[in-house]
């Protein structure tokens, strides 16, 4: 019987599947857990028991959906806001936006809650643009933290579908000023474009002579100079400046002003609905053409806006090569609609460099685009595949005439914004279950799209359904299981770390429905936003909180902060503390000045201390496990897998880590590792300690499996840096 004494390093391969309990061959078995709950794994291999989530405030209305989304200004002015049924409220630094004293600031919108987990949303400075493929697109702009302004988009130039090409249809205005009708030859008005936009075209090179300098010129005649038509104010002769303006009267430096009246083309917004053949309107910007005014001047020459209860509006939205692009209608799921460079809200297409464009991905199937993501490429994804939009070349930007995109994988993708995570994208394939990082492979001169929960399958079952990146201090993707499980995902590239970590809230049926990051108000890290569905004295409740920063040598021990949806007194010396009107009717966890204290009940907002303290967290308690995967090690016949063994002691390397854990062979069996030495006086804190706690001996007999599982339940740090067991393997 062979006696071995393995070490365990690390714990940064994460939580594996129950499937690869066999492979213990795999490089990175002996980093890898069974479990692995309420611990962080750190890059440098360590696992950090997560610190805990501070209350800040109940929803609006806990019986409806509701979503976070960040908006950050800079790292010094970072926004959480909070959507529910056709409202949007404010959080900064860590608290409540308030409009007034305990009267949270408030705005309307038109999102009901049902639809809340379709928006899709890029951010420009101090103006957030919101996509959702049942709302007309709208920007949230700010100017002060109670001065927020949500409003649809009144697009300088809208989004059109192809001009029409039959002949045979034609409109024509019944006046070019006020609300006027649209008539048309055939019925291709239907209600559902109120509210949407219709465009007049000309043949300007027919219609208007060009303007000359010199010319004799006729009061109120049309003149064009490249493609804009101007009307003469008065007769007189041409200057030597020509017209370029787009907006008002200017003069070419003679006797002549010029009132600029369209580009060849102005639209009009429909109004009202008629018949198929009939519908009001009224103009905006631009003078409509004098040639489609009247029924004698009957066109084919229009076209519909792209955008509308009609033909749908987009779901996603993101900024590429200083453009706005839109994507995805109901009538049109795989178009792409990019904005004129620099002007985010003008769609008017042409074949100029920095004119809009609009591009249709052309497939064997329809597949509805789910999320874009700005890389040195756009990479695009669909219900069916992954696609990739780019110029010619890598040098150039694209363009009205330089388009061309290709497909890189056929995964598909779920309607859920994809993460932009240093030089990859990582985004959920179209099940839910799997999260996939689409990057870049020179071999293959391709973008690849790996399965990054191929070791960690079980972990997403039964999905996700959000996601929000947090960079500081770990770099963690931080996901929303449809369970209400919060998971983490640990993402370094460059050291090789990829693991996955699982999150269970104190609590009463505590469930993760939203999650927002967006930098710390002290700016040293990242800050990550929950909304908590709980069950508190028999009520179903949505609460925002938000995760404490992660626990620092430097920090005092009085102000590890181990609580779910706690609160802190910091004063002087009481035995009572009220305030906890959230946790009405729960049994909480307490830490005093440092050290654990006796489990109580709230009782109308109040408990009382057994002892007084000046810095009291309270909250709902929490325990951290950790469970090894089988040990391979000390057979003398191949493999310790399937022989019998007895683990004899066991030795744990800490590291900042508090009374309160556990050890043994599995949750059920265990016993507490003693922290607290004699000569210490009850009540007072105990230490942090640092260094190695054992041998310990061990709380089962003999057994096949030999793991070793931890489990911290104080409301204390815990880092635990190696385990080191010593066990006794029989060979058959």
């Amino acid at each position: 019987m062979p006696k071995s004494s393995p070490i365990i390093t690390a714990f940064n391969a994460g939580e594996w599947s129950p499937k690869l309990e066999g492979r213990v061959q795999q490089e990175k078995y002996q980093s890898a857990c069974r479990v692995l709950e309420n611990f962080i794994p750190q890059i440098h291999g360590n696992a950090e028991k997560r610190t805990g989530t501070r209350f800040v405030a109940e929803v609006k209305n806990s019986a409806n959906a509701t979503r976070l989304i960040p908006f950050e200004f800079s790292t010094l002015q970072a926004y959480v806001l909070e959507f529910g049924d056709q409202y949007m409220r404010v959080y900064k630094d860590s608290g409540v936006v308030e409009s007034s004293p305990s009267v949270a600031y408030e705005i309307s919108t038109p999102y009901a809650s049902g639809d809340l987990s379709g928006l899709q949303f890029a951010q420009s400075a101090d103006v957030l643009y919101l996509a959702h493929r049942e709302y007309a697109p709208r920007k949230l702009s700010r100017t002060g933290d109670t001065s927020w302004t949500l409003t649809e988009i009144e697009f300088d130039w809208p989004a059109f579908l192809p001009d029409n090409a039959d002949e045979s249809v034609t409109v024509y205005a019944s006046a070019s000023t006020g609300t006027f009708n649209l008539v048309a030859s055939s019925a291709i008005f239907t209600a559902d474009m109120v509210d949407g936009y219709f465009k007049f075209s000309e043949n300007i090179f027919s219609q208007h002579d060009l303007w000359e300098p010199g010319a004799t010129i006729l009061g109120g005649e049309t003149r064009r100079f490249g493609n804009n038509v101007y009307s003469s104010a008065a007769g007189g002769t041409a200057g030597t400046r020509p017209p370029i303006h787009t907006v008002g009267t200017e003069t070419d430096g003679s006797i002549t002003d010029w009132e600029y009246l369209h580009s060849g083309s102005a639209y009009v917004k429909i109004t009202a609905y008629t018949s198929g053949t009939q519908v009001s309107a009224q103009g905006v910007g631009a003078l409509l053409p004098a040639s489609v005014i009247g029924s004698g001047n009957a066109t084919y020459r229009w076209a519909i806006g792209a955008w509308s209860a009609e033909n749908g509006f987009p779901s996603s939205v993101t900024f590429y090569e200083d453009r706005l692009l839109w994507a995805g209608t109901t009538n049109n799921p795989q178009t792409i609609w990019g904005s004129k460079s620099g002007d985010y809200e003008n769609h008017q297409s042409g074949t100029n460099d920095d004119d809009a464009y609009q591009y249709t991905i052309n497939t064997d199937q329809v597949n509805a685009i789910q999320w874009l993501s700005p890389e040195k490429v756009l990479l695009i994804g669909t219900l069916g595949g992954e696609f990739a939009m780019r110029a010619s070349s890598l040098d150039e930007a694209i363009t009205p005439t330089n388009v061309r995109v290709s497909e890189e994988t056929q995964f598909g993708s779920k309607a859920l914004r994809a993460m932009r995570v240093g030089n990859a994208t990582l985004f959920i394939q179209r099940a839910g279950r799997k999260l996939r990082e689409m990057k870049y492979d020179f071999d293959s001169d391709s973008y690849q799209a790996k399965d990054i929960t191929l070791l960690s399958e079980h972990i997403t079952s039964p999905s996700v359904a959000e996601m929000a990146y947090q960079g500081q201090p770990s770099q963690i993707l931080w996901c929303v299981r449809s369970d209400g499980v919060l998971l983490g995902f640990t993402y370094e590239r460059t050291e090789q770390v990829f693991c996955w970590h699982r999150h269970v809230l104190g609590g009463t049926n505590a469930k993760v429905k939203s999650v927002a990051a967006i930098p710390h108000p002290d700016g040293d890290q990242d800050q990550l936003w929950l909304i908590v569905e709980r069950t508190i004295d028999g009520s179903t409740v949505q609460y925002v909180e938000h995760l404490e920063k992660v626990w620092d040598t430097a920090n005092d021990i009085e102000d590890a902060f181990f609580v779910d949806s706690g609160l802190t007194y910091d004063g002087s010396a009481v035995t009572s503390l009220s305030g906890l009107d959230h946790l009405e009717g729960e049994t909480v966890t307490v830490l005093a000045d440092g050290a654990s204290h006796a489990s109580k009940v709230v009782s109308s907002g109040a408990i009382n201390l057994d002892r007084s303290a000046s810095v009291v967290h309270v909250g709902l308690g929490y325990d951290a496990t950790l469970q090894t995967m089988r040990i391979e090690a000390g057979a003398a016949d191949g493999t310790a897998q399937g022989k019998t063994k007895r683990l004899t002691n066991c030795t744990v390397r800490l590291y900042q880590t508090g009374p309160g854990l556990w050890y043994g062979a599995n949750t059920t069996e265990m016993d507490e590792i003693n922290f607290r030495e004699t000569s210490m006086a009850m009540g007072v804190a105990v230490p942090l300690f640092d260094g190695d706690k054992g041998p310990l001996p061990w709380p089962e007999g003999y057994e096949q499996d030999a793991r070793v599982t931890l489990q911290h339940r104080l409301p204390l740090p815990c880092s635990i840096l190696a385990i080191m067991p010593q066990l006794v393997t029989q060979d058959r």
